[in-house]
């Protein structure tokens, strides 16, 4: 009975590692998890180039003035003011953006160099060399200890190997459920925020009071314009208002996809891949 236990462990030991072999080489996981990670990175230059866009058309809108002239009064307003707040945030977050493709490019450089020949070839290699005495260690007088120690290194290497296609490949499923929703609502809503304030900015023109006229008619007339200035001012800085606030919004939810995505998922899952392959390792310990 325990002669036919150990000889299924064997068996299934060898095919789990044959397998190993077949999947090192056909490279179907290091393709998969390149075109996720070549998916995100253009995710952050999309999302890169909305954000320097909306910075752009809010640093424009920031410096224009109305003139208005209540009461007599000429006052000059900048209603785009309002937004220097959420300037900074949008300047902020593309630096967000930016850190985060650098992290994506990282990935994308660690899964070339797991994926690469040298990788594949020497795990392979000890692979065979362990099947070899696994099977046969009775003619090579090869101790339990030597045994342990090769299956250690082996799980050294499949780590190396498997790591950066497999944090990738969590990493995307775990977008795709939980921060695709967030990502596509707040990237239509900036790009909407965007097209708002080109539309308000264009309205925008600096009045020039009219020439002081004594007619009660020309008085009648200047008190109206006057009156439409100060509530086309008033209705702008709401319009700016209620657009900085969507904005601040949909910019922090972006930050939040983008560091999870791209920093404190892959950060966790490697851990998790670490922990346990130290926890496997251990079992095999001299």
């Amino acid at each position: 009975m325990n002669v036919n236990k150990t000889l299924t462990r064997k068996l299934v030991l060898t095919l789990f590692l044959t397998f190993i072999v077949f999947l090192s080489h056909t490279g179907s996981l290091d393709s998969l998890a390149g075109d996720y990670t070549e998916q995100g990175i253009k995710r952050t230059l999309i999302t890169f180039a909305v954000a320097r866009g909306l910075n752009g058309v809010i640093s424009v809108a920031q410096g224009t003035e109305v003139a208005v002239s209540p009461a007599g009064v000429g006052l000059t307003f900048a209603p785009g003011q309002v937004l220097d707040p959420v300037n900074d945030l949008v300047e902020r977050f593309s630096w967000v953006v930016m850190l985060s493709g650098t992290s994506l490019g990282i990935q994308r450089l660690f899964l070339e160099i797991s994926s690469s020949p040298g990788v594949v070839w020497i795990l392979s290699i000890s692979i065979f060399i362990f099947l070899v005495f696994f099977w046969f260690k009775s003619w090579f007088n090869f101790s339990i200890n030597g045994e342990n120690i090769l299956l250690k290194s082996i799980i050294l290497m499949m780590f190396i190997r498997f790591s950066v296609p497999a944090v990738a490949l969590l990493n995307e499923s775990l977008y795709l459920v939980f921060m695709q929703a967030q990502y596509t609502e707040a990237q239509v809503e900036l790009e909407t925020a965007t097209q708002s304030i080109k539309t308000i900015q264009k309205k925008s023109r600096k009045d020039v009071s009219p020439e002081v006229d004594d007619g009660l008619v020309a008085q009648v007339e200047k008190w109206l314009d006057n009156t439409q200035q100060t509530l086309d001012v008033e209705g702008r800085l709401g319009a700016f208002k209620q657009a900085a606030e969507n904005i601040s919004q949909q910019v922090i939810n972006m930050i939040v996809v983008f560091v999870v995505q791209t920093i404190i998922f892959p950060l966790i899952l490697l851990w998790l891949l670490i922990k346990s392959a130290k926890s496997i390792m251990r079992k095999f310990s001299v």
